[in-house]
């Protein structure tokens, strides 16, 4: 076997994918992986001399040694493991070995300092790193390149790193916690003779059973491959098969291979980055197709593979190489790929995931939005309490979580991002004014009790530390229709006086996105409210309107062939305005409508964004003039867009109070027509939600949550009436018409 590659092999080896087909995923993985070892084996001794020369210690993190060594060990190791090459093996028992050596370069007023290192300092003072350490001597502790001496120097530091974790064994459903599970069984397995080492087993089960089978507590991009591969490897190291029979672990290949957007990787939510750890997500769906012989979950690793090697083309890093190397291990290629349908949908669910996704295909140039709306969770209580009393984390939902319930984290159209995310923290426990976790970070309505002036700046009074508010939110609805796909989330925010819910509207015909935001107030008081919406440039400006562009995120540059137009219909008190913002570690630029009055509790509020995505350089103000506001005969109860003109036009009525028609006798039904209906221009329906497109002698409608529906002088559709029998209080029986669910349905017009 030859280490040494030639750069056209290399760059041979991270096109293979995206090319045409003509080997195994599993070789195509392996290639990978041998390429990032023999660039590692290039990179890594220049980043240990610049660590030698350069090494301050850390206040918040203590010793900590390069971490390179040991991922290009781990990588190795495995290497070693799947092709039997002793050169593999004696690269990973030298690296591994000459580790301990770091520890010469920590002061020692600072190491006497920390109670934690008074019996000395462990080689592998990471918990990120120990697992991978261990395993790595695992994967090579028979072969005979490795000398009686590496021999005894890395168990030693084995032992000394899994002793180091007892002084402080972090607990919960997370990755951190699952990485040190792990890292305590593959110790005991490595050093399985040592005193200690029933205590790192006992210790590991412990750490692992608030995972095993639970819910992740986190909620974070970065960090979900994390924990899922972490819990993987645990499942394996101990030869228990259970963990993928359960419903909860499977949920999370699902859950990975639906977010999936048209750049070919999951978007960032809570703590995340542009790209990041796209390799662990590919090694976590190979495990879970072929551990569940599912087509799809192979489509999605290989879809996400195939999608960053076109980004990556100078070749791979160690970290990704020996995740690839694991996906090698895991994948089954007597599996054939095969797409899940392309709809919008609901990911997965509406107690855990809390996502929505509205998308037109899996293409790259397909037409993607992904809405968060999940809080901090009603599960892993006694997990959640543990980190809020042990590190700082009031910046943050528990755990890695940003307050984005209810942003749009990611619009893409034609390749094109148009709406993005505000990445990873910049300092601990956050940056600045809370970056980039806080509210005003993340494309949303955010709310604040008291009135801003007009002329005080709305970055200056929105911003604060950045402090986590914990706030409940619900799904309310969804729903997916030939013409139209529409849902409603709820966040209520008890001590900020307010309910506010977000309706969004996919218009697939019209390819454009209608956002309506509800405010209900639960308290009489002063209240600031404001639509941010967030891009690098504001390409076009006018009354009510923006057309901007995401023309980078850090270093990545997406296609910019298309321009996200925001139109805010609303006019009145309502102030339109822009200011710059730092996000991704970039210089951005926030645009907003806001809102600022004295309110009603029982009041309700509402806020309408039209998206429109759409060629760069072309002239909006076609647009803009085939998109407007009806009129509706109870401002306060319902909102009504029309899109295009003349016999051909789309209609949007939507119920801003879903409580108005509630009577105030307790009968049942608690409703009536007359109690619930709103005319929105030509219509008229008590509905929660209405969608009609008119042609020229032809309506196409669907409704849901209503008694009737009428279309100017003609019922469409009516309930039929029932006798209700059961009554609340001793009433006695009466008739009535109950709300139908949905109904969907064409008429002819004149």
């Amino acid at each position: 076997m030859k280490l040494h590659l030639q750069a056209a092999t290399l760059l041979l080896m991270t096109c293979t994918l995206a090319s045409a087909r003509t080997s195994s995923d599993r070789q195509e993985y392996l290639e990978l992986a041998q390429a990032a070892f023999q660039r590692g084996l290039e990179t890594v001794p220049a980043q240990v001399e610049e660590w030698c020369r350069d090494y301050q210690p850390s206040e918040v993190w203590g010793y900590g040694p390069p971490g390179g060594p040991v991922w290009l060990a781990r990588l190795g190791g495995t290497l070693y493991e799947l092709t039997g090459e002793e050169e593999y093996a004696r690269e990973a028992a030298r690296l591994l070995a000459d580790q301990h050596r770091f520890k010469q370069y920590l002061p020692e007023e600072f190491r006497q300092a920390r109670p934690e290192y008074d019996e000395g300092l462990p080689t592998v003072p990471d918990f990120f790193v120990l697992p991978f350490y261990c395993q790595a001597w695992l994967f090579i502790q028979e072969s005979e390149e490795v000398t009686p001496e590496q021999r005894e120097r890395i168990r030693e530091s084995i032992a000394e790193s899994a002793n180091f974790v007892l002084h402080f064994p972090e607990w919960g459903p997370m990755n951190r916690a699952m990485l040190r599970a792990e890292g305590l069984e593959l110790a005991a397995q490595g050093v399985p003779d040592h005193p200690n080492a029933a205590t790192w087993r006992r210790l590991s089960r412990a750490l692992a059973a608030d995972s095993w089978n639970r819910w992740e507590e986190e909620d974070a991009q970065v960090y979900h491959p994390v924990w899922v591969s972490s819990l993987i490897r645990y499942s394996d190291a101990i030869g228990d098969d259970s963990l993928f029979e359960g419903p909860v672990f499977r949920y999370y290949f699902d859950y990975f291979l639906q977010l999936l957007s048209p750049a070919g990787m999951v978007p960032e939510f809570g703590d995340a980055r542009w790209n990041s750890n796209w390799a662990g997500f590919v090694a976590c769906l190979e495990r879970g197709a072929a551990r569940y012989g599912r087509g799809d979950l192979k489509w999605g690793a290989r879809r996400i593979a195939e999608a960053m090697l076109e980004v990556y083309v100078d070749g791979v890093g160690i970290r990704a190489g020996q995740q690839l190397a694991d996906a090698c291990r895991w994948a089954d290629d007597s599996i054939a790929a095969e797409a899940p349908p392309a709809r919008s949908r609901e990911v997965l669910e509406d107690l855990v995931g809390k996502k929505i996704v509205f998308r037109d295909g899996w293409d790259p140039e397909a037409t993607y939005l992904m809405l968060n709306y999940r809080d901090e969770g009603d599960f892993a209580r006694v997990p959640r309490d543990f980190l809020r009393h042990t590190i700082p984390v009031e910046e943050e939902k528990m755990h890695h979580g940003h307050s984005d319930e209810n942003a749009i984290c990611l619009l893409m159209d034609g390749g094109s991002v148009l709406l993005g995310e505000a990445g990873y923290r910049d300092a601990i426990p956050s940056g600045e004014y809370g970056r980039f976790r806080a509210d005003y970070f993340h494309n949303r309505l955010v709310w604040r009790k008291n009135k801003r002036g007009r002329v005080q700046p709305l970055f200056e009074f929105l911003r604060n530390t950045g402090a986590y508010r914990p706030v409940r939110s619900e799904k309310i609805d969804f729903f997916a229709t030939e013409d139209v796909d529409w849902s409603r989330t709820r966040v209520t925010d008890e001590s900020g006086g307010l309910a506010t819910d977000r309706i969004v509207v996919y218009l697939k015909r019209d390819g454009l996105f209608i956002v309506v935001d509800v405010v209900k107030f639960l308290e009489t008081d002063y209240y600031t409210l404001a639509t941010l919406w967030h891009a690098t440039d504001v390409l076009e400006q006018g009354p009510r309107h923006f057309v901007t562009a995401v023309d980078s995120i850090r270093s990545y540059e997406p296609p910019r062939n298309r321009a996200l137009l925001i139109d805010f219909l609303q006019g009145g008190m309502r102030q339109v305005g822009s200011f710059p913002i730092v996000r991704q570690h970039q210089d951005e630029v926030a645009v907003y409508q806001t809102l600022a009055s004295h309110h009603l509790a029982g009041e309700v509020e509402t806020f309408v964004t039209v998206l429109v995505p759409h060629d760069r350089g072309q002239e909006v103000q076609p647009i803009l003039s085939s998109i407007r506001l009806l009129e509706v005969d109870q401002p306060r109860r319902g909102v009504a867009i029309a899109v295009g003109e003349g016999e051909r036009q789309h209609t949007v009525c939507i119920k801003t109070d879903l409580d108005s028609d509630l009577l105030a006798e307790n009968a049942r039904p608690r409703y009536t027509w007359e109690s619930g209906r709103v005319g929105y221009g030509p219509f008229q329906t008590d509905a929660s939600f209405l969608f009609a497109r008119r042609s020229a002698d032809r309506l196409a409608w669907v409704a849901t949550g209503m008694v009737r529906v009428d279309y100017r002088d003609r019922t469409l559709f009516s309930a039929l009436p029932y006798t209700f029998s059961l009554q609340p209080d001793d009433l006695s029986t009466a008739p009535g018409l109950p709300k139908w669910r949905y109904w969907e349905d064409e008429a002819e017009i004149e």
